[in-house]
């Protein structure tokens, strides 16, 4: 009986022993996992503080972003009213150009009929210049004509009035032998009636 109570109280101190070796290595174990958990804890809440960061941050950026595009918004707006505003202009300018370029054609086209007309007209004055030239040169002949003729005629002139100055010259001897010989008959007759004054008269020639 001594034997078997020694073997089992060895027995019971080695189960208590070992039950209390379990219990502190379960304590251990515990302790352990709370440490770890702690410190996954801590990590975990220091991760949720960076990710609250991180989101904050995004948010932020998400609100500059907003703004961003809102302000890219205002911009496009605004360039697609400066692009209408152009667009508007340009059309105008079309509509300017088109104008231009019919005021162009019309002036090319007046400019082509002027141009033509001049032309007629340098034609028109060529041959007028040309009758004008024969014209003053039929009437140079005929002035030199006429000139040679006036000449012509001034010399027949003066030789017509030497020769009347000659003629006038012979006329007035001839009249004054005329007068000379008239006396002489005249005294002739006196003398012949004087001689004869019974004899008839006889009639002078």
């Amino acid at each position: 009986m001594s034997a078997q109570d020694n073997d089992s109280g060895t027995r019971a101190e080695g189960a208590a022993s070992s039950t209390s070796a379990l219990k502190w290595v379960v304590i251990a174990i515990l302790a352990l996992v709370a440490i770890y958990g702690w410190q996954q804890k801590t990590s975990a809440e220091a991760q949720v503080s960076a990710l609250q960061g991180e989101v904050a941050s995004l948010q932020k950026a998400v609100d500059d972003a907003a703004d961003v595009r809102k302000s890219s918004q205002d911009e496009i707006d605004r360039l697609k009213s400066a692009v209408s505003d152009a667009q508007r202009q340009a059309d105008e300018s079309k509509a300017d150009v088109s104008t231009a370029m019919a005021k162009v054609s019309e002036l090319d086209n007046k400019a082509g009929t002027l141009t033509k007309e001049n032309d007629d007209l340098k034609a028109k004055l060529q041959g007028a210049a040309e009758e004008m030239k024969a014209k003053l040169a039929a009437a140079e002949d005929a002035t030199n004509k006429v000139k040679a003729e006036l000449e012509a005629a001034n010399k027949a002139k003066a030789d017509a009035e030497s020769a009347a100055s000659a003629l006038r010259g012979e006329i007035d001897s001839l009249k004054g032998q005329i007068a000379t010989l008239q006396k002489d008959l005249e005294a002739a007759k006196a003398a012949a009636q004087s001689a004869t004054p019974a004899a008839p008269a006889t009639p002078t020639p």
